[in-house]
């Protein structure tokens, strides 16, 4: 199959969805794999790694979609990109397919397209492809949190994890799946006093399992979440419903009660933030005020450290992207996790859980491929 691979152009998205050692497993398999020039150089990966992997390179984004079969990228094509690809070409990437525009979901059908959206490729209860990257997230916003206290990042002079005689500062996390986890766990490793609210006590069960007695943690009631957002020095909102908006679950009325000059990382802003007053930055103007409370929103996080988080991805994507590589149909028909995770099938709406977002006719993904017999 010829595969190829689009360079980012969200701003300050550095990942690659492929490394050069995934393009060598790909060509090894028979396949063309056509990079966009430069694709790497965010993340450390040089034309010259990938040609020496065996990949071909183009210089345009138009070149590499018109003869691609199987388009890949980190973040989904934009409408203007939309445009460039071959009719019935399979779309591989983080589509978010609930938030995204009536428009955006007409140019798929129109294309014809197939979508296979990484944030939904689920094995179990585990989803294989973003529970890494939401795991480095998490500990990259403590990171940011971090500067962001001091005076150079313009915060009110606060050391995360205190000093003798001077209490930490207080980090409150909303939400205990895997990127609030893993931001509990860097800021207790900090040093930082740290609270991990979550509708669900089996959650917070395993949080203080792996974390330990460093933590608190309470049920997302309203009363808890008033009590400890009253008195947070950084508020980590990690909520997510796996292909739904983010639920706002933080009202402008709650922002005000926060203290002035506090900081809230939104990590859910990819699914539309979890905040009312949230709206996405980007890393060159990372932090907004309003309401007194400085809004960091960076839609990418894990992009901070790209390179870590380019192998990470491309070690988790790799089986799938092979097996997709060997024929959609064919993968959709062998393996569950694929199955969850297609939104369009050659323009056509084949996802059910998208119905209540996408404004498109609904066909069941059973009519057309059906689950292969053992």
């Amino acid at each position: 199959m010829r595969i190829g691979v689009l360079r980012e152009t969200l701003p300050g998205e550095r990942r690659v969805p492929l490394t050069p050692e995934g393009a060598r497993l790909l060509v090894g398999h028979d396949h063309l794999v056509v990079i966009e020039s430069g694709l790497g150089a965010g993340s450390g990966f040089s034309d010259t790694e990938y040609l020496a992997a065996g990949a071909q390179m183009a210089y345009t984004s138009r070149e590499v979609a018109g003869q691609a079969e199987l388009l890949v990228k980190v973040h989904a094509l934009r409408l203007e990109e939309i445009d460039l690809v071959r009719p019935n070409t399979t779309l591989v990437a983080f589509h978010h397919l609930a938030g995204q525009s009536a428009a955006q979901h007409e140019a798929l059908v129109q294309a014809r397209a197939s979508t296979v959206s990484l944030e939904l490729v689920r094995e179990g209860a585990e989803y294989p492809i973003m529970e890494p990257l939401s795991a480095i997230g998490g500990r990259v916003a403590v990171t940011l949190a971090a500067w962001h206290l001091t005076v150079l990042g313009n915060g009110p002079g606060i050391l995360l994890g205190g000093s003798p005689g001077v209490p930490p500062a207080m980090v409150l996390v909303i939400g205990g799946g895997i990127a609030g986890r893993a931001a509990a766990a860097e800021a207790v490793a900090a040093g930082a006093q740290v609270v991990v609210l979550d509708r669900d006590p089996r959650q917070l069960a395993r949080l203080e399992a792996q974390i330990g007695r460093g933590v608190v943690t309470a049920v997302a009631s309203e009363y808890h979440l008033v009590r400890y957002l009253e008195q947070a020095d950084v508020v980590i909102g990690a909520v997510a419903v796996r292909g739904e908006p983010a639920p706002k679950v933080l009202r402008r009325s709650h922002i005000r009660a926060m203290r002035e000059g506090a900081l809230l990382i939104d990590m859910s802003i990819d699914e539309g933030g979890c905040a009312e007053t949230s709206r996405a930055t980007s890393t060159e103007n990372p932090v907004y005020e309003m309401e007194g409370v400085r809004h960091l929103c960076i839609p990418n996080l894990p992009s901070e450290v790209a390179r870590t988080a380019s192998r990470a991805l491309g070690s988790s994507l790799l089986p799938y992207l092979d097996a997709v590589a060997g024929g959609l149909p064919r993968a959709l028909a062998t393996s569950a996790a694929l199955r969850n995770a297609v939104g369009f099938l050659d323009g056509r709406l084949v996802n059910r859980a998208l119905r209540r977002f996408v404004a498109q006719p609904y066909v069941p993904l059973d009519e057309i491929v059906p689950i292969a017999e053992d």
